[in-house]
């Protein structure tokens, strides 16, 4: 198992160059493939309804959407550019490509046809109105997402891993999506999050990273289950992790949004990159 085709979401801003460096990095070190996708949009911000359209003579409206498109290629040349800067000083194979961010459709099906998947925590087509939650993405896709921070990048991705397991199926799929990152890892250690410990790493689990020749740290934090996220928290600050793998709603969603969950909690401000599993 391993990554040999990624994608990295891009634009014109400088978090956008920023993650350009961590996919590439990341692309060269497990020596895959890298596509950069940037999202384009149709639509106008300022004069979206169209009640605002009927307004205009047809030969304004004209201009209006070549002017549009020409900011929107402009944006996408920036944008590609920090790529090809970023892949080219790490020697990665890559391809640039633009598609529709006026929809989720196009991103999601990228994602399905590649093994790992850069994006932010939160996206938009480039001078388009409609956002894109990274966490949607993974949970469409069927594949994994990588997370980065939307201010602060760590100088490296998956060598400090942290495992945040319980014993459900979205954990388990985080983990067998994870294997390509802990292998590599210099330092792998599997957090659970237990008042009475019942759920917590056992020796069956402890085998299956021993076979692949990872030597994992087993923790069990036995503080209640409410404060799991923030307990998780303080784990990535005290190991100085930069990877954080984890499963995406152990629940139904809709009770995560009413309610408040670990996923909800740790998306919301993540305290290192996530790799995230549906």
């Amino acid at each position: 198992m391993s990554f040999r085709d990624l994608i990295v979401q891009l634009d014109e801003s400088p978090q956008a160059s920023a993650r350009a460096q961590v996919a590439s990095a990341f692309a060269a070190r497990h020596k895959a493939h890298l596509t950069g996708v940037f999202l384009a949009s149709d639509f106008l911000r300022t004069y979206f309804a169209a009640e605002a359209f009927a307004a205009l003579p047809p030969i304004q409206i004209e201009t209006l959407l070549k002017e549009h498109a020409a900011a929107v290629e402009r944006a996408a040349e920036a944008a590609r550019a920090s790529f090809e800067a970023a892949t080219g000083e790490d020697g990665v194979a890559s391809e640039w490509r633009v598609v529709n961010g006026d929809w989720d459709a196009a991103l999601v099906s990228c994602a399905r046809r590649t093994d790992l998947t850069v994006l932010p925590r939160q996206t938009s087509a480039s001078l388009g109105r409609h956002r894109i939650a990274a966490a949607q993405v993974a949970v469409a896709c069927g594949g994994p997402v990588l997370i980065t921070h939307d201010e602060a990048f760590p100088s490296s991705v998956g060598r400090r891993v942290l495992v945040a397991w319980k014993n459900t199926r979205e954990a388990a799929r985080a983990l067998h999506d994870a294997w390509p990152i802990i292998e590599l890892a210099d330092e792998v250690h599997v957090l659970t999050v237990s008042p009475n410990g019942d759920d917590g790493p056992d020796s069956l689990l402890q085998r299956q990273f021993e076979r692949r020749g990872c030597r994992a740290n087993l923790i069990v934090d036995r503080r209640a289950d409410s404060v799991a996220s923030w307990v998780v928290r303080e784990h990535v600050e005290a190991l100085r992790a930069d990877t954080l793998v984890m499963g995406l709603y152990g629940r139904p969603r809709l009770e995560e949004l009413i309610l408040g969950g670990v996923t909800s909690e740790i998306l919301s401000d993540p305290p290192t990159t996530l790799f995230v599993a549906h």
